[in-house]
């Protein structure tokens, strides 16, 4: 079976603000594309997720990332971006999705 045909990732847009505590950010780029995802630097109206990782204090405006205030942005003017925590993103890249596992 070929993972990426079966992976909630394969064809997402997804950006990652923050540091991961599981991988590296290159780490998990290649994680994504090799279950048929598409990693991005920065944020735009193409992303479907934006991973939010722990911030260090300078590289954030309140408790937000530019990353994250952008996406909310993007979302309230109708874009589909969801925002995850770390957890949620493994369980994409860990996981087959439910309706996968019983084919």
């Amino acid at each position: 079976m070929d993972t990426s045909e079966k992976s909630a990732i394969k064809g997402k847009h997804i950006a990652i603000t923050g540091s991961l505590l599981f991988y590296k950010r290159q780490e998990a780029f290649e994680l994504i594309r090799g279950l048929g995802g598409i990693p991005q630097e920065n944020v735009t109206r193409e992303t479907d997720y934006l991973v939010v990782g722990h911030y260090r204090k300078n590289t954030i405006i309140g408790d937000k990332s530019n990353k994250r205030i952008l996406a909310e942005r993007y979302i309230g003017q109708g874009c589909g971006i969801k925002i995850i925590r770390e957890d949620q993103f493994l369980q994409m890249l860990w996981f087959a999705p439910a309706e996968a596992a019983s084919n």
